[in-house]
């Protein structure tokens, strides 16, 4: 029991690291910190207020109604949107209930059940 333990913290200890890259994309390079109260305005700061309603931005209220976003309200009755009343039934639909114990959906049931019959 005591080697074994002994060899486990020595392949523990040794691991070595890993082939990834070290730091950041480069598209999140700066040469400011974009939290100090200074750099506020700067053109590439995503936090700065003008930036609000670029049209790339995240934050621009216009982008809610996009038709790819998924958050936009026309989306809701999509054809192909699981969530959509209308889907609920279909025997595609991953969140159709008969499929709750498919095997070949991609995730567990909603319900918060698991999919082993035992439980």
């Amino acid at each position: 029991m005591k080697h074994s333990l002994l060899i486990v913290m020595v392949m523990c200890l040794s691991a070595t690291t890993s082939d990834a890259e070290m730091g950041f994309d480069e598209k999140y390079d700066r040469d400011y910190n974009i939290f100090n109260p200074v750099n506020k305005y700067q053109p590439d700061n995503p936090l700065n207020p003008v930036n609000k309603y670029d049209p790339d931005s995240a934050f621009n209220p216009v982008n809610r109604y996009d038709p790819g976003n998924p958050a936009n309200p026309i989306n809701q009755f999509s054809p192909n949107n699981p969530f959509n009343p209308v889907n609920q039934y279909h025997p595609d639909n991953p969140l159709n209930p008969v499929n709750k114990y498919n095997p070949t959906v991609p995730f567990e049931p909603l319900d918060g059940t698991t999919r082993r019959m035992g439980k």
